[in-house]
């Protein structure tokens, strides 16, 4: 799914200026890192992505969508499309592996065929078939962590957003994590990744947009966390 931002700007009340005249256009099929410090708004600009927000002035487009003037009933067909992960994975603590999967598609009235096929593909992908019966207490943060990007994967999303997805977790696991995403990539899905982990940037080159007090400052392909790596 390709997305662009034409002249965004999002202002919350009274006076907080979280992005300021953004443009910005991401093709279908790529991975870019959205990086900046905190309060660059760096997480204003993916709800916009999820249309969990709308700008205050310009365009937010997804695919065939203006996520503007999206009506209401075309919200949930939207983000059917569009897998999630966020730092805190959102699991269901008294449901196993397998049913934090299947719940999703079972809320969406998926044949139970389908739910069944779908939630052993995606747990079988993320490397936890051993786990599928564990619940999420008796799992490391990295295997809590592989279970929100397989929950996120269910429902074949062409679109993949990724809110500090290894912002808790140990070198090793990120690193796993990370393989997982672009592995996700390579599959032909566009995956935009908001990150503070300079040494993953660096590692897995791709496109990065910074941000800057609302401000969109660079945007460089295969770049590091650093402009030119230059500390």
């Amino acid at each position: 799914m390709k997305i662009s931002f034409s002249g965004v700007s999002k202002i919350f009340e009274p006076d907080i200026v979280a992005l300021r005249d953004i443009n910005l256009n991401i093709k279908k099929g790529e991975f870019v890192y959205i990086i900046g410090a905190t309060g660059s708004g760096k997480s204003t600009l993916l709800r916009l992505i999820t249309r969990e927000l709308l700008p205050t002035r310009g365009n937010v487009y997804a695919g065939d969508y203006d996520l503007r003037t999206m009506r209401k009933a075309d919200i949930p067909f939207y983000r059917r499309d569009v897998g999630l992960v966020a730092q805190d994975f959102k699991l269901i603590p008294t449901l196993n592996v397998y049913d934090n999967i299947a719940f999703v598609m079972e809320a969406m009235a998926v044949p139970p065929k389908i739910v069944e096929y779908r939630t052993n593909e995606v747990i079988d992908q993320v490397g936890l078939w051993r786990r599928r019966f564990m619940k999420p207490a008796q799992l490391s943060g990295g295997e809590q962590q592989r279970v929100a990007i397989a929950r996120a994967l269910a429902n074949s999303p062409s679109l993949f957003i990724a809110d500090e997805p290894t912002g808790n977790l140990d070198l090793k696991t990120a690193s796993d994590v990370m393989k997982i995403l672009l592995g996700i990539n390579a599959a032909g899905v566009t995956v935009v990744m908001s990150t503070h982990n300079q040494i993953i940037v660096n590692s897995c080159r791709q496109r990065v947009i910074e941000l800057d007090q609302g401000r969109l400052i660079r945007d460089e392909q295969s770049g590091g966390y650093l402009r030119n790596d230059d500390f």
